[in-house]
């Protein structure tokens, strides 16, 4: 079963079956563009989870987020 990326920027959504590819790349320039949060919901099956991309470079859960870990682009 194959996992399905949906990056949210403000609304804007862009999906892709690959973790950071075009759908990423839009959603970067996206939340560039609107200096905000990358948010991303990765679905295989039934499964979901919902993720926020950290100042660290990866994306994190976001129950575990913080104002000053999220990263603002």
């Amino acid at each position: 079963m194959e996992k399905k990326f949906i990056y949210d920027v403000a609304g804007n959504l862009y999906e892709d079956t690959e973790a950071f590819g075009k759908a990423w790349k839009a959603a970067k320039e996206k939340a560039t563009a609107l200096h905000c949060a990358i948010y991303r919901t990765v679905r295989k099956g039934e499964t979901e989870r919902r993720e926020v991309f950290f100042k660290g470079g990866c994306f994190n859960n976001v129950k575990y987020a913080t104002v000053h870990e999220v990263m603002i682009f």
